[in-house]
C-alpha cells in the first residue's frame, strides 16, 4: 500500500497480534483466540465458518469479543491443553506481565514479571495459565506468553529487586494504582518498570500531565492520573495509600446505565470491585463524589462513573420566576445559542454539582435568569444551570440551524475532533489523554463528548450494528456530519472510519495522525469505501 495514504500497523498493534501463543493442532481445528483488532466477520472468513454459526456455537447474541476470548469454530467444545510442571516445555514473556492472585484481570496484581522471563506452565484454565515467579504462585494471561523449548540459564525464581524505601518528603506523591514509568512523556514511549500501587515518590520534573519521578534505580516519567499528594512517607513500599475522596453530596437522580459498568468500594478506578452492571439497567443515585456517584444494585452498593450513565428522570424543582433582564423565555430581543459541541447542565450553579444532563451546540436554550456566570435554564420538567461562558446571545429568529438533511450529532462531532488535528494514531485509545486516538477511538471520543451517546466498540461493529443509522451505499452523495467507512485497510472486512466535513473531505485518525483525507483526489481512499452512516 502506499505509505502516504495506507493506514498502518502501529508498533502496539503489531506486538498485540504478534504475542498471541497458538495453542497445538487439536485446539486450533476447533477453536480460536481472540485477538487485538479481530471481528467476528474476520475470524469467520479465516476459518471458514458463517457468521450465523460463530454466534449459535458460542451462544453469542452481539458482535462484541474481548482480547483474549476463547472463541468455538465448531459445535464440540474446544480442546484445553494443561502443560504440567515436569514436562520440560516452558514460555517465555513478550511483554511486562502482572501475575494476579486468581484467572482474571480483576484479581490483585502479586508482581510483575519482567520482558523475556523464562516459565514453567503449573496449570491452563482458558485464557490464563498458572506459573511461579519470584517465590509466588499465580495467574497471568497467555497473550503475553510464548512457547519456548529452552530452559533458562538462570535460576527459574530469581528475586525481584526491591526498590529502597523512598525518604520522606514534604512534596511526594503516591500512587493510586500499579503504574508503568516510561522512557518518555506519553503512552507510546517504552515502559521501563511498574510502580506498585501505593509507592511514595519525589517529583523530579513535571510536563503537563506527566511527572519524571525515580525508582528501582530507574528514571523516567508518569502519568499524574495515578498520582496523589502525600506529605507521610508508608511504612514499606508495599503499603497502598487510598486516594483522598472529594467531598460528596446527597442527590436524589435515576440513571440508565450506557455500557457494562463496574462497582468499585470507592469513588475511583483504584479501589476494589464490587460488582458489575449489565447495559440498560436503570439505578438509583444517592450521593455524588466527584465523577462518580453511589447506587444500589442487586442488593450490592458502591460508586460508578458518570461517564457511563444517562440520566432518565429528574426531580421537578419549585417554580422560579423568570428574571425580565434575560434573554430566552419570554425576551422579545434575541435568543440564547450554546456555542460548543456539548455542555452540561447542572442541578446548582457550581462545576461540583450533579449533571442532570446536556444541551449540543446550535440549541437555543429558554433562560430562566442570570447570575454569577451562570444561566438557569429550563430543561425538561424542569431546571437546570449552565456556564454562560458557552452560551452566546443573538437576535432573535438569527441562530442558524444546520442544514437541512445533516446530522447535528455529526456538525459537533467535528468540532471536537478539529480540537485534536496533528496528534499522533494510538492503537486502541479513545481519549486525549493517551496521546492520540485510534480510528474508532475518535468516532467514539468526539460523539460522545457532542452528546450522542455510543459505546466503545470497532470499526466492523459500527458498521454491522444499529449504531449510526442504518448503512448508505457508496453512491450516495454525502453531507458534513455523516461516517464514511472503508475496507481492506490493514485487515480484510470493514477496517476504517471517519467523519465528512462535506461531500469529498474526511477527518479521521490515521496512520499519520489525526487530520484530513478527500476520497477524490486519493485512489486509496477512494477504492476502499464500502458505504455511509448518517447519526
Amino acid at each position: 500500500m502506499s505509505p502516504k495514504s495506507g493506514l498502518m500497523y502501529s508498533f502496539a498493534a503489531i506486538a498485540a497480534v504478534s504475542i498471541i501463543a497458538q495453542a497445538d493442532e487439536v485446539a486450533a481445528a476447533s477453536s480460536h483466540v481472540v485477538r487485538a483488532g479481530d471481528t467476528l466477520w474476520s475470524i469467520s472468513q479465516q476459518h471458514n465458518v458463517s457468521l450465523a454459526n460463530l454466534k449459535a456455537f458460542n451462544n453469542l447474541n452481539s458482535d462484541r469479543l474481548a482480547i483474549g476470548q476463547t472463541l468455538k469454530l465448531n459445535g464440540s467444545a474446544p480442546t484445553t491443553v494443561k502443560p504440567t510442571a515436569t514436562s520440560g516445555t516452558g514460555t517465555v514473556t513478550t511483554a511486562a506481565l502482572n501475575m494476579r492472585l486468581a484467572a482474571g484481570t480483576w484479581h490483585d496484581v502479586l508482581v510483575t514479571i519482567p520482558k523475556g522471563q523464562a516459565l514453567t506452565p503449573i496449570q491452563t484454565s482458558g485464557a490464563w495459565t498458572k506459573v511461579s515467579y519470584g517465590g509466588k504462585t499465580g495467574w497471568v494471561h497467555n497473550g503475553y506468553l510464548t512457547a519456548s523449548s529452552v530452559k533458562p540459564a538462570t535460576p527459574s525464581t530469581p528475586t525481584p529487586i526491591k526498590p529502597a524505601a523512598p525518604a520522606p518528603s514534604s512534596d511526594a506523591t503516591v500512587t493510586t494504582a500499579d503504574l508503568n514509568m516510561r522512557v518518555a512523556a506519553g503512552t507510546w514511549h517504552d515502559v521501563l518498570v511498574t510502580i506498585p500501587k501505593g509507592q511514595a515518590l519525589k517529583p523530579i520534573q513535571t510536563s503537563g500531565a506527566w511527572t519524571k519521578v525515580s525508582y528501582g534505580g530507574k528514571t523516567g516519567w508518569v502519568h499524574n492520573g495515578y498520582l496523589t499528594n502525600s506529605s507521610v512517607k508508608p511504612t514499606t513500599p508495599s503499603t497502598p495509600t487510598k486516594p483522598a475522596a472529594p467531598q460528596e453530596q446527597s442527590i436524589n437522580q435515576s440513571y440508565t446505565t450506557t455500557a457494562n459498568l463496574n462497582v468499585r468500594q470507592g469513588p475511583g478506578i483504584g479501589y476494589a470491585l464490587v460488582t458489575s452492571i449489565p447495559n440498560g439497567t436503570t439505578v438509583k443515585a444517592t450521593k455524588q463524589s466527584g465523577t462518580w456517584v453511589y447506587v444500589t444494585y442487586n442488593g450490592k452498593s458502591g460508586y460508578v462513573s458518570t461517564g457511563y450513565l444517562k440520566q432518565t428522570t429528574t426531580a421537578p424543582s419549585a417554580p422560579v420566576t423568570p428574571n425580565a433582564g434575560d434573554g430566552g423565555a419570554g425576551n422579545a430581543s434575541f435568543d440564547y445559542v450554546v456555542n460548543t459541541p456539548s455542555l452540561n447542565v447542572r442541578t446548582s450553579a457550581s462545576t461540583n454539582s450533579a449533571i442532570i444532563g446536556r444541551v449540543t451546540a446550535g440549541q437555543t436554550l429558554r433562560i430562566v435568569q442570570t447570575s454569577n456566570g451562570w444561566h438557569q435554564i429550563y430543561i425538561g420538567n424542569t431546571t437546570g444551570f449552565v456556564s454562560a461562558s458557552y452560551v452566546k446571545a443573538v437576535p432573535k429568529g438569527s441562530a442558524v440551524s444546520p442544514a437541512p438533511g445533516t446530522s447535528e450529532a455529526g456538525i459537533a462531532a467535528i468540532a471536537v475532533a478539529k480540537k485534536y488535528v496533528g496528534t499522533p494514531y494510538i492503537w486502541a485509545s479513545s481519549n486525549p489523554a493517551n496521546g492520540g486516538f485510534d480510528c474508532s477511538g475518535l468516532i467514539y471520543y468526539a460523539f460522545n463528548q457532542a452528546g450522542y451517546s455510543v459505546p466503545r466498540t470497532n470499526v466492523a461493529t459500527y458498521w454491522s450494528g444499529s449504531y449510526f443509522g442504518t448503512q448508505l451505499s457508496k453512491t450516495f452523495v454525502p453531507k458534513a456530519g455523516d461516517l464514511v467507512f472503508f475496507e481492506n485497510t490493514y485487515t480484510a472486512g470493514p477496517s476504517h472510519m471517519g467523519i465528512m466535513i462535506n461531500a469529498d473531505t474526511f477527518i479521521h485518525a490515521g496512520t499519520y495522525g489525526l487530520g484530513y483525507n478527500t476520497i477524490s483526489k486519493e485512489p486509496y481512499w477512494k477504492s476502499r469505501v464500502i458505504g455511509y452512516k448518517r447519526p
